[in-house]
């Protein structure tokens, strides 16, 4: 399968969060191609088998529990674009002290929903990565492993 993973950071936690799950489904035989958001146009997410969104919640213009401002870019550009049936998946940092704790997961989701993409699975929650990356990691990997079962 050909799996896109998509991701805006601030801190770099979501890159290294990207690439625990490159290396998950890379060694389930998967083609897995790892994108910063910025650098993402809306045609090709039409062209992988699954597409992974993931982004840190943060306080944009004001407004907490939003996506990365890359990802609210690349959003605005997909309106009016459809990507019906496309498999999508989702994942996100945050911290649970905050109002909207991984917020970005949320506004994620109603985006696949907008464009008539298909959620695979649960979206992930990450609280506090750099607090305990060892764990959050695992728990990364977890979520990869139990995505990639879902994957035919």
């Amino acid at each position: 399968m050909n799996i896109l993973i998509v991701y805006a950071t601030n801190s770099g936690g979501t890159q290294i969060a990207s690439q625990s799950i490159q290396e998950v489904l890379t060694g389930k035989t998967h083609t897995v191609v790892v994108k910063q958001a910025a650098q993402t146009s809306p045609p090709e997410l039409g062209q992988y088998d699954l597409v992974i969104l993931g982004s840190p919640s943060w306080d944009y213009e004001g407004q907490e529990g939003l996506p990365h401002a890359d990802f609210i870019d690349l959003i605005k550009k997909c309106q009016g674009t459809t990507f019906e049936g496309k498999k999508f998946a989702v994942f996100g940092l945050g911290d649970s002290s905050y109002t909207h704790f991984c917020g970005a997961v949320n506004h994620l989701e109603e985006f696949v929903t907008s464009v008539k993409g298909t959620k695979s699975g649960e979206s992930l929650k990450i609280d506090g990565f750099y607090f305990n990356q060892e764990k959050n990691t695992e728990l990364i990997r977890s979520w990869t492993e139990g995505l990639s079962q879902t994957l035919v």
